[in-house]
């Protein structure tokens, strides 16, 4: 009985020493499936991985062919893609309540940048991801537990670094045709780096993109609005109608900014 007893735990231990090696070897499978389970729930947007490369032992990775699609109504695919998105994880803190990501680095982001009234794509989202959080929030604590395994909410998360290098915005809709081909595509994004994200605060992962999507949202808008006073200054009198195809361009452009919020 004894010999029987070891020999069946011998078996559950191998298994569970099967199941860690299982889910270490498909971590970048798991990263990838969640990303694409979860994101379309935050953001309300379709959202894509190509694949994920993580190292369980360093912590350190890859996130390859990042995808944000646009919220419907919008006329440009995606909100912003991107090829590669480098990553440092905490390893200790995978198994606790609290993920702790050391850094993630983006570099060379396209960020595609579209107004429809007196909102734009990014504000969209934001307010997309702001709804859920606010769901989240009022779902009782039986419920968030309940809901734990399906949506991910249960777990924080923390981010140390986020670094934005390089990007490039593009402009669509009625705001390339006032700004033009040469204006409106490959308009510098600043860099942008935020530190200590859900570090004081218990930070849901919703709520962690909230804070990095208005920072980032607040960027675009800036860039834009700085490369069209610049067009509208470059356009001189014609602005103010002395040309009436200037005019024309030049009332689309204020018209643009002037309903902005």
């Amino acid at each position: 009985m004894k010999k029987i007893f070891l020999i069946g735990g011998s078996a559950v231990v191998l298994g569970i020493i099967a199941m860690i090696v299982l889910a270490i070897l498909n971590l970048g499978s798991i990263i990838k499936t969640a990303t694409e389970t979860y994101g379309p729930q935050i953001t309300k947007t379709e959202v894509k991985l190509g694949s994920a490369d993580i190292s369980i032992l360093s912590g350190s990775g890859s996130l390859e062919d990042f995808l944000l699609g646009n919220p419907k109504g919008f006329s440009l695919p995606n909100a912003l893609e991107c090829d590669t998105i480098r990553i440092k994880v905490d390893t200790d803190s995978l198994t606790s309540d609290r993920i702790i990501i050391e850094e993630i680095f983006i570099d060379g982001p396209i960020i595609s940048y579209e107004k429809k009234g007196k909102t734009d794509n990014f504000k969209t989202i934001l307010n997309n991801v702001n709804k859920t959080i606010s769901s989240e929030k009022k779902t009782t604590k039986k419920e968030t537990t309940e809901k734990a395994d399906s949506t991910g909410s249960e777990k924080k998360i923390q981010i140390n670094n986020f670094i934005v290098k390089n990007g490039r915005i593009n402009l669509g809709g009625s705001m390339l045709a006032a700004f033009g081909q040469e204006k409106g595509m490959g308009i510098d994004l600043p860099d942008l780096h935020i530190k200590d994200i859900g570090k004081e605060k218990e930070t849901s992962p919703a709520e962690a993109f909230a804070i990095i999507l208005k920072s980032m949202t607040g960027d675009i808008a800036g860039s834009v609005m700085q490369v069209g006073k610049q067009l509208q200054e470059s356009l001189g009198k014609a602005i103010d109608g002395v040309s009436s195809g200037s005019e024309s361009i030049g009332s689309t452009i204020k018209g643009l900014f002037g309903g902005s919020d």
